[in-house]
Parts: C-alpha cells; structure tokens; sequence
C-alpha cells in the first residue's frame, strides 16, 4: 500500500488520471496526486506536475513519457561479497566495469556498503559484466528488497 509519506519530495503529480486515463489505477504519478487530493493534512503551497496540455494531447496514453508503474520492483542491498568468485587477476577490471555499472562513482560506493538501492536495471548491468568478461557465477548481492521506481 502506497502512502503520501512514500511519495518523494518535489515528485511529479498527475491530477488528469481520474477518469481520463485508463492506466490512472496504476501510475504512481496519478495515485500520489489522488493520496494528495484526498489528504486530511494541510496542502503544500506548490506541487510539481504534469502538464495537464501534454496529457491531453496524448494520441495514446500507452505512449505517456510520464507513466511510473506502480508494480514494485526488486531492488538489490549491498555488494559487499559481489567480488569473491572474481578471479584476483581479472579483479581490477571487473571492478572498474561494474562501477561503470551506475551513473557515478558515489553511487557505486554508496550502493557497495548497502546506503543505496541497487535498482533493476543496474543489477542487469552488473549482471552483463560478469558474462562478458566469462565470470560463470552469478553476481551476489547482500539482500532484497521490494520498493517503488518512483
């Protein structure tokens, strides 16, 4: 179950769900904009959001460059035993690839000690590494969780 404390700060709402898009029941965006509506608390001065001219003019709603599913992903915690199949001489290389793996070194570091997610995508990144560079060992994270892509 999704709350309105779940939502991000400064994350986008879709107010033209309701009754205008099929695929409403299932965007985060327009679930947080209904949880926001409908919300007892005091109302934030300003929100982000979408714009209500795009989503009108969409041809095809399955097509919405904004649609965030609401279906939660598996999300890696932690690599601290990530390198331990990884031969010492192809260590180094592997290494500099997997970092390659997210968008920044901090990231790599943060995601390494377990302070960050590891989403999807990069698993699959990771994961791709190890094929390429012949490692037969799966990679291994410190756990799972289930989150948002918000």
């Amino acid at each position: 179950m999704i709350l309105l404390q779940d939502v991000p700060d400064g994350y986008e709402y879709c107010f033209e769900g309701s009754g205008k898009c099929p695929k409403a029941a299932s965007c985060l965006r327009s679930i947080a904009a209904q949880l926001l509506s409908e919300s007892e608390e005091s109302q934030p001065k300003t929100v982000r959001v979408v714009n209500p001219l795009y989503v009108k003019r969409l041809a095809d709603f399955s097509a919405c460059e904004c649609y965030r599913s609401s279906e939660p992903l598996r999300y890696a915690r932690g690599m601290t035993r990530l390198f331990d199949e990884v031969p010492a001489k192809l260590l180094a290389t592997v290494r500099r690839r997997v970092m390659g793996c997210f968008s920044c070194e901090r990231y790599y570091y943060h995601s390494r000690k377990g302070e960050r997610p590891i989403t999807p995508t990069e698993q699959r990144r990771i994961a791709a590494v190890f094929k390429e560079i012949g490692i037969a060992a799966k990679p291994k994270f410190d756990g799972y969780e289930q989150g948002m892509d918000w």
